[in-house]
């Protein structure tokens, strides 16, 4: 029911991955905590114009990388979990960022969501990147209780959705929790789940 009326409403066709190479995908992800988009692919751009391989952030003077960096915010610790990581997958690795989600989740600064994100933009393989908007949307609609973690709530909706409808739904569900279903003031009257929601503000 919640996946048709998100088709409906975003159509058919939207939410379709575009691939990215991993360890950009990784940094990408890694900058784009605690900041808008905006900030986090402006940093992003700067970093890897100047270092787009763990090698070359790693031949990096610490303090260039954190200038680079700066426009994401709180660019002293990403700088240390960038660091961090890019030592890990040339010293454990090889130099290639993990294809495992147990071996993401080893790096700095690389929790559940974030190895989600790498495996599904930068690897191509099907998985649900629980972030705050979805955590907050799909308890909101009765997906799950109240007090669900958001480990919970990957297990729900991938276990109730087909492999190939886990990019969808995680694109719609985010963009949900964006536009209509904000943490302060939900827009439910004008939201495409509002017939399917049980917390919705009449």
């Amino acid at each position: 029911m919640v996946l048709k009326a998100l088709k409906r409403h975003y159509g058919r066709d939207a939410f379709k991955v575009n691939p990215e190479e991993p360890f950009r995908a990784l940094i990408s992800c890694i900058l784009s905590q605690r900041t808008r988009d905006e900030n986090a692919s402006k940093a992003t751009n700067a970093l890897f114009t100047v270092a787009s391989t763990p090698q070359e952030i790693l031949a990096l003077d610490p303090a260039v990388l954190r200038r680079l960096i700066r426009p994401s915010g709180y660019f002293n610790q990403k700088a240390k979990h960038i660091i961090g990581a890019s030592a890990a997958i040339v010293e454990r690795f090889g130099g290639v960022t993990p294809r495992i989600r147990a071996d993401l989740m080893t790096l700095p600064g690389v929790g559940p969501k974030t190895a989600d994100i790498v495996l599904s933009y930068g690897y191509g393989e099907p998985a649900i990147a629980v972030d705050t908007h979805i955590h907050r949307v799909t308890k909101r609609i009765g997906l799950l209780h109240e007090k669900a973690a958001p480990a919970d709530v990957k297990n729900v909706l991938e276990n109730s959705l087909p492999r190939e409808e886990y990019s969808y739904a995680d694109g719609a569900i985010l963009r949900i929790g964006k536009e209509y279903c904000k943490p302060g003031k939900p827009r439910c009257g004008e939201c495409p789940l509002e017939k399917l929601c049980e917390k919705r503000v009449v």
